[in-house]
């Protein structure tokens, strides 16, 4: 019997209620929450009993047998005082506890009374005091609320609670039994292996049974996705892990792992798969904030989205981008955090690299839990290397708070003012001889520029919960999340970080670069139970190796091209232009060979440029001398649905295409 392993928090936040509120944000990130925690637990007496560790084995039968999970947790502080049993649990926030949404406050007092039924379970008193410290980081001051509930209310409370996670689980496991079992007599879903693609998919079933690491440089062509697929949902059914995650930077790649699921599923398995699309690309009420009174998708989602979720996994076993906004128009459910629900029941999560190893954004629910249950399969997976260099960097403009600092005399425009002041103090240690473009690096935190942010974001908070429809506030929102984000990275600055300060004719912006992700992509491996990484383009191995945080005992596998050379066609120009000061007196001649290429053989070409200028400047005399041969061009900020057009077009009929080398085709 499987006996499954819980924490408290973890629990309390299956049975959370109510609605959606951005406006509400606690905005202490993980260093300040355990700093204010240990405060408050430094000033309590001798008898308090910090971190104090519970832990209970429950049980639940069913038709179906009996389940078993063990739940753990540590209780912020537990004394006695007058005779009563005291728990501790402490909040560290940044807002005014009348502020404080009732969903989110039934959830700390949830999450005490479970801690109170665990205590009991090795105490003998008929009660304990539940206090609930509300600690204000900015003000240090603390805000008590306390209620004593004796032992057979908190044991409705812990029932509760226990019959939302096994109801969760039964029905999870049900859906287990129906997928691991088609798994199981799943065959590879075309006709034959294309050449080497047997090779790649053993190796991966392999290093994701044994819980290990992988890197393949296999070339276009051989099939990664579906190389990569097929064994990552065969090895689901073997019990070692709960779900994979295919990442990529594309949304174009992701269409193509969406197409393999599906290819998988017409074969016979039974695989829920969803895809995750970014925030403000699903939004259903753009422009409007996430807050019950201005968003009916955020109204009441916690209790909604518990109510039908059963309902909506019986739908499909797909969830596209298409499928969820229907389904959140037809229940009313937040797209973005309906997606996230819908993936806690899923075996294949389609995503951006930043779900994973993002440190803001990354899925908690999956990777916080220590279970370790989730594969990642990497796709173009030398992109991650900048991407985490991205990911682990913050950037903070000074403009946004040069026009914040103008909106007179009050706190948010004094601290706007400051935070400019310290980048232009900070930009004068720079070389006095520095161009009016430059850049300049420094090895030390911008410590003066943390603490302006940090008045700036107290200050900032309390407008934003305000109502009002001035036009500076989406400026106030974007500086305001610059700021927690710059913050937040300096916590974690080190010898792998410099700071920039980088100069563009009058725009000044301040960087916390990640020079070396490495140590911080290995943490995040380490959260995962096995990964592959996979690419055309992984050399050389020693910088790939290192940067990307591979253990350094992992396989590294070199996969052949599945075409003949002989189809391979290098055809070198030597005797046009095209450098950047050459192109406009070379256009005619690109054109020329262009015609002569694409003519001799007829069929699809993409002719990829290193800019848009350039791109844009041959397809005007493109057009002009060829005005009857159809053009596709690849235009600047392209929307999903565009790229889905542009490369639909040329499974319909002979096409020749301008894109840009390096962009998203």
């Amino acid at each position: 019997m499987t006996v499954h392993r819980i924490n408290v928090g973890y629990l309390a936040d299956l049975c959370r209620t109510g609605d959606i509120n951005f406006r509400f944000s606690g905005r202490s990130s993980a260093a300040e929450g355990i700093a204010g925690h240990q405060k408050v637990q430094r000033s309590r007496g001798d008898n308090y009993q910090k971190e104090y560790p519970v832990c209970v084995d429950v049980s639940t039968v069913s038709v179906e047998g009996t389940r078993e999970a063990t739940l753990k947790g540590r209780i912020d502080g537990v004394f006695s005082s007058h005779g009563l049993l005291v728990l501790d649990e402490i909040k560290t926030l940044r807002v005014a506890v009348s502020e404080i949404p009732a969903g989110v406050m039934d959830g700390y007092w949830l999450q005490a009374a479970i801690y109170g039924h665990m205590l009991l379970q090795e105490r003998g008193e008929p009660g304990v005091m539940l206090r609930l410290c509300l600690y204000h980081l900015d003000d240090a001051e603390e805000t008590i609320l306390e209620r004593h509930i004796d032992r057979a209310e908190l044991a409705c409370c812990f029932a509760d609670a226990l019959h939302v996670y096994f109801s969760m689980l039964e029905a999870d496991a049900r859906w287990l039994q129906t997928r691991n079992t088609t798994l199981e007599r799943l065959d590879f879903p075309y006709e034959d292996y294309r050449a080497g693609q047997r090779d790649m998919a053993v190796s991966v079933y392999r290093t994701l049974l044994n819980r290990e690491q992988l890197v393949l440089q296999a070339p276009t062509g051989i099939g990664k996705t579906m190389g990569t697929l097929f064994p990552a949902m065969r090895v689901l059914s073997s019990g070692q892990h709960r779900r994979a995650f295919y990442l990529s930077a594309r949304t174009s790649t992701q269409a193509m792992a969406e197409r393999a699921a599906r290819d998988i599923s017409a074969a016979g398995a039974r695989v829920r798969v969803v895809t995750l699309t970014a925030k403000e690309t699903a939004c259903l009420s753009p422009g409007e904030p996430c807050h019950p009174d201005h968003c009916v998708y955020a109204r009441g989602y916690f209790d909604k989205v518990r109510e039908w979720m059963p309902d909506i996994l019986d739908r499909t076993d797909h969830f596209d981008r298409a499928t969820i906004e229907e389904l959140a128009r037809q229940y009313e459910l937040c797209p973005f955090e309906l997606s996230l629900d819908i993936a806690r029941h899923c075996d294949l999560v389609i995503s951006d690299y930043n779900y994973v190893f993002d440190p803001v954004v990354y899925l908690k629910r999956f990777f916080d839990t220590g279970l370790r249950d989730s594969v990642a399969l990497v796709d173009e997976a030398h992109n991650l290397v900048d991407r985490a260099r991205d990911m682990f960097s913050a950037v903070l403009a000074r403009q946004p708070f040069t026009e914040l600092g103008r909106l007179g005399a009050s706190a948010l425009a004094r601290t706007a003012r400051r935070v400019n002041r310290a980048v232009l103090d900070l930009n004068r240690q720079a070389t006095p001889a520095a161009s009016a473009e430059s850049s300049q690096v420094f090895l030390d935190r911008p410590e003066k520029l943390l603490k302006a942010l940090s008045a700036f974001v107290e200050a900032a908070e309390p407008v934003l919960r305000e109502e009002g429809g001035e036009s500076w506030r989406e400026r106030l929102l974007d500086a305001y999340f610059a700021a927690n984000r710059f913050i937040r990275m300096a916590e974690d600055y080190g010898e792998d970080y410099r700071t920039l300060v980088l100069k563009q004719r009058k725009s000044i912006e301040v960087k916390l670069y990640c020079v070396d992700p490495s140590q911080r992509l290995a943490a995040c491996h380490a959260r995962l139970g096995a990964l592959v990484c996979f690419s055309a383009t992984l050399s050389p191995r020693g910088y790939y190796g290192k940067l990307l945080g591979i253990d350094p005992s992992a396989p590294w596998y070199r996969l052949s091209s599945p075409f003949a050379p002989e189809n391979a066609c290098v055809v070198v120009a030597t005797d046009i232009d095209t450098s950047f000061r050459g192109r406009g007196s070379s256009v005619g001649q690109l054109v020329t060979l262009i015609s002569q290429l694409t003519r001799e053989k007829p069929g699809n070409y993409l002719v990829f440029f290193p800019s848009y200028d350039y791109l844009e400047m041959v397809a005007d005399t493109w057009q002009q001398q060829w005005p009857e041969i159809p053009l596709l061009l690849q235009a600047r900020g392209l929307s999903i649905e565009e790229r889905a057009e542009f490369l639909e077009a040329f499974d319909k009929t002979e096409c020749l295409g301008f894109a840009v080398m390096g962009g998203m085709f």
